[in-house]
Formats: C-alpha cells, sequence, structure tokens
C-alpha cells in the first residue's frame, strides 16, 4: 500500500516538474519605458528591483546619458534590464543579449568613465544571453553594427574635458534652428527689458495713459523675465552656462549649476508672478470700471492683490525647488521645468489654466457690467464716484482683454508640448520651430513688449521733461543779490490778488504819480503833497 503512494507522488511530481512555471505579468507603469514595442513587464527585474517604482528610481539617475544621446539604444537596453519584457508562456523575464549591451556600453562607457564613473555592475554584459534562440530569449535590438575599436567621438571629449553644456542634448532641433531660437529670443528679450524698464518708472512717476497701480508690478515682472532669458542667452554665448560638476550625471536637475538656477528663478517665478499680475489688472479694472469703488477701498485692495500676487509663485518655485526637476530646453539651453511630465503638468500646465480662466472671467463679467452702464451726456455731469473716465475706463479694458490673448497662447504652447513630447523625443513627430517662437517665445514676451504703449502720451512726455530740468544744470543766481520776498495781497473786496497782477498794477501806479508829480512842478504856485 505504502509503494502504491509513493508510485502516485513519484508520477505526480514528475508531470508537475515536466510543465513549465507560468509568470505573472503587469502593465508597464514606467513612463519611461512606455512605447518601446512592448507593454508588459514582470518583477523581480534583471536589476535586482521586485517593483516597479523601484526600477523607474534607479531609471532616472540615467536621465542625464540618455538626454546626452551617447547611444541611440541606451534606453531600449536600460528598460530591458530594469523592465523586461514579459509573457506568460516564457518563465524567465526576457532581458537584452550581449551584443546590444555591448554596442551601448561602447558609447556610453567614455562618457561616465571621463567623469571617474565605473559601468555598473548591473549592467554587466556577460550576465546577458550571447544570442537570442530557443533556450535563452532575448532583445536584440536595431542592428547599428558599431566599431568598437572606433575612436570616441568629440562631443564624448566635451564631457571628458569636464564640462557640460546647458543645451542638453536631443533631437529635435538642429543646428540650424537653435542659431535661430538664439536670435529671435535675444531680440525680443532686449526689446522687452528696455521697454518694460521705461514703462515702470513713467507710470511711478506719474506719467501714462492710465492709473493702475497693478500695471507697474506687471512691469517690473516682464523686466526681470527678459532680464532672465538675457541672462541665459549671453552665459550660454560666453561658456559660462556649463558646469564643471559631474553631479548633472548623478541628479535630473540642473540645480548645482549657480547660473542655471538663478536663470530658473527669473524666469518661472517672475513669469508666473506676471500671470498673477495681469488676473490683479482684471481684478482692479473690474472694481474701478465695474463696481465703481472709492479710492480707499482701491487702495486696500492693492495691499490685498500684492500678497496674492507674490505668494503663490513663491509656493510654486519651493514645490518646483523641493521635486529638483529643474532642466535645460533642448532648443535655447535654458533653464526651466525639467522632462518630468507629471512636474510640467501640475507646476506649469495646471497653473496656466487656472490664471487664465480666473482672468476670462472676470473679464467677462466687467465688460457686462461697463457696458451696462449708461454713457454719459457730458463729462461735467458725471460724478467723481462713478469711476474713471471713459477713454481711461475702456484703454485699460482693452489692455486687459488684450493679454488674455497672449496667455492664452504661452498655455496652449505647454499643453501641446505635454501632450506630444514623447512622440518628439522618440522620432515619431518633429516639432514646429516656429510655433516655439512665436507661441512659447515672443508671446512670454509680448506684455514686456507692448508696455510702451502704456506710456506713449504727451503726459509722459511732460514728466520726463520735468525730470531731465531738475536733474540739468541749474541757473547761477547773483549771490549779492538782494532776496525779495513776495506776499501775496488781499483785496478790499477779500479776494486774494495774484503777485503778477500786483505787479503790473503797482508799475501803472507809479508811472501815474510820476507823470502826476512832474504835472505840479510846472505850475509852480500849487503846493506838493
Amino acid at each position: 500500500m505504502l509503494a502504491f503512494f509513493l508510485l502516485i507522488f513519484a508520477f505526480l511530481n514528475e508531470n508537475v516538474a515536466a510543465e513549465p512555471l507560468l509568470r505573472t505579468c503587469e502593465p508597464i507603469r514606467v513612463e519611461m519605458c512606455m512605447g518601446l514595442g512592448y507593454n508588459m513587464t514582470g518583477m523581480p527585474n534583471l536589476g535586482g528591483n521586485d517593483v516597479q517604482q523601484e526600477a523607474d528610481y534607479n531609471l532616472k539617475s540615467f536621465s542625464p546619458l540618455i538626454q546626452y544621446g551617447c547611444s541611440q539604444h541606451l534606453k531600449l537596453f536600460l528598460c530591458s534590464v530594469y523592465v523586461p519584457m514579459c509573457t506568460e508562456k516564457v518563465a524567465n523575464p526576457i532581458g537584452p543579449c550581449r551584443g546590444l549591451c555591448e554596442s551601448v556600453k561602447s558609447r556610453c562607457f567614455p562618457v561616465l568613465q571621463g567623469f571617474g564613473f565605473p559601468w555598473p555592475d548591473a549592467l554587466n554584459c556577460s550576465r546577458f544571453p550571447g544570442e537570442n534562440n530557443h533556450e535563452h530569449m532575448c532583445m536584440e535590438g536595431p542592428k547599428d553594427r558599431v566599431d568598437v575599436r572606433a575612436p570616441v567621438n568629440p562631443a564624448v571629449r566635451k564631457y571628458d574635458s569636464g564640462q557640460v553644456d546647458c543645451g542638453g542634448a536631443g533631437g529635435m532641433f538642429d543646428e540650424a534652428d537653435k542659431k535661430i531660437a538664439m536670435l529671435w529670443i535675444t531680440v525680443w528679450a532686449l526689446f522687452c527689458v528696455v521697454a518694460s524698464l521705461a514703462s515702470a518708472f513713467t507710470l511711478m512717476l506719474g506719467g501714462g495713459k492710465v492709473r493702475a497701480p497693478p500695471l507697474i508690478s506687471l512691469a517690473l515682472c516682464y523686466f526681470l523675465v527678459g532680464a532672465g532669458w538675457t541672462l541665459s542667452i549671453f552665459s550660454a554665448k560666453s561658456g559660462s552656462c556649463s558646469t564643471p560638476d559631474p553631479i548633472r550625471l548623478n541628479n535630473e536637475d540642473g540645480l548645482p549649476n549657480v547660473m542655471c538656477a538663478f536663470v530658473f528663478l527669473l524666469l518661472y517665478y517672475f513669469g508666473m508672478a506676471a500671470n498673477v499680475w495681469w488676473v490683479c489688472l482684471c481684478v482692479w479694472w473690474l472694481a474701478r470700471a465695474g463696481f465703481s469703488w472709492s479710492q480707499e477701498k482701491l487702495h486696500g485692495l492693492s495691499s490685498a492683490l500684492h500678497v496674492c500676487a507674490w505668494g503663490c509663485p513663491a509656493i510654486q518655485t519651493v514645490a518646483a525647488l523641493v521635486t529638483r526637476d529643474v532642466g535645460s530646453d533642448e532648443l535655447t539651453g535654458t533653464c526651466y521645468i525639467g522632462k518630468n511630465m507629471s512636474t510640467l503638468f501640475y507646476l506649469v500646465v495646471l497653473p496656466y489654466f487656472i490664471y487664465f480662466f480666473a482672468g476670462a472671467f472676470l473679464l467677462t463679467i466687467g465688460w457686462v457690467l461697463v457696458l451696462r452702464k449708461p454713457k454719459p451726456i457730458n463729462a461735467v455731469s458725471v460724478p467723481l464716484t462713478q469711476g474713471p473716465p471713459r477713454k481711461e475706463r475702456d484703454f485699460l479694458g482693452a489692455l486687459a482683454t488684450l493679454y488674455a490673448f497672449s496667455t492664452l497662447c504661452v498655455m496652449s504652447s505647454f499643453y501641446v508640448e505635454y501632450e506630444n513630447r514623447k512622440r518628439w523625443i522618440s522620432g515619431e513627430q518633429k516639432p514646429s520651430l516656429w510655433f516655439f517662437l512665436f507661441l512659447r517665445y515672443f508671446m512670454s514676451l509680448f506684455v514686456g513688449i507692448s508696455s510702451i504703449f502704456w506710456i506713449w502720451s504727451n503726459k509722459s512726455a511732460q514728466v520726463w521733461k520735468s525730470v531731465l530740468k531738475r536733474l540739468g544744470p541749474r541757473s547761477q543766481h547773483n549771490k549779492n543779490a538782494p532776496t525779495v520776498l513776495r506776499y501775496p495781497v488781499t483785496h478790499h473786496s477779500g479776494m486774494i490778488v495774484p503777485l503778477n497782477s500786483i505787479s503790473r498794477q503797482s508799475s501803472r501806479v507809479h508811472s501815474h504819480r510820476k507823470s502826476s508829480r512832474s504835472h505840479h512842478l510846472r505850475s509852480g504856485s500849487e503846493t506838493i503833497i
């Protein structure tokens, strides 16, 4: 009886061992490895990670190498190691073949070696199968016929010299596109700096077509945004944008570079502050023209607007610094929100949507209230409490409405990039150069450039004439001449007579007295009093 049970147990054990062990597969959730030709993976992977979150964390450490483009098959190789292909018909994960590993190592290892980093043990090529066959399945990758004995290209020598290009590495734009973008941004950034600075000073001195405190802060924001673009362009030309610190190979952000961090703060913080100040301009115009608030209420409103306009962008900037997702743009080399799609959405696209729809809502209410107001017959019959003059009111509303269009353009450009960046990087589509030049860069500076029209008036010219007259050389008065103090004289009717009229009257009286005195002297028989 015991022998019978032993025989059955041996038979069942043999059948179970003959059947292959089925593997549990799961969809790929690592963003970097999506769209590579397979969509299922299994854990643990070939790098020793048990969950996809750990694999994603390890893959992000290779982001600088992927952006640099040392090998066109680097992403496929890394994903095949950390997010291997999985099928339920094969027990083991399907990783890379040895040829794919050697191809990538021959191009990317000199980059790491130039900074003193070894080739990772998890990527040792001897661990992978030599070829794809029925015994060991592996991913070979496209054939690129890499000559291992070929000399290192000049781009890698640039890394060996200890300089990291701030312009990033990618294949979306060529060198001609980058030169056009450099020239385009340089011209408009300089114009924005000059126009916005002149507008801010003129408005603070009391000039300009309209009197609106948010316009001063808006001009200052665009002055600093233009300064950030100018600093980024000229620092990239002079070579100071590069950093000799190899830390960018370990982190996916450019914050260790002081110049990159400073440019990011100028562009991101003051760019977002400019958007909030546009919303504040809509609020101020609604309160002034729509609800006809008094100057006391508007003064209290200005204090609240300052808190919101400088506080909200500060919170966003702190969030961006905490996430450490600051990188350089490929087209311009300017440091901004990096390559993480979630960071781009939550810190750029979503705030633009919120600010745009808030401003559009306020503008709609304001125009409804303004257009419903009865038109005054003449300026004299309009009380002072019914808001600003019609010309000033309409001009300020037109400005706020025009700048809604520029905000919409910049918002649309970021949203299109968010939706299509994966296809652009993979090479499926090529982005339009003028899409970025006009919708992104020009429209982000449009408010500062057009601020010159805020001060294009005779009032501004008179203000600057008076300022220059005060700053100019003063006329030298005679030090020996006595100082004459003139006081206004009260007429017998109670009216105050101006000094110039008194002087003219006194001159006429004295001339009359002189003629009378000379007449009496001729008679000789009359008494002179």
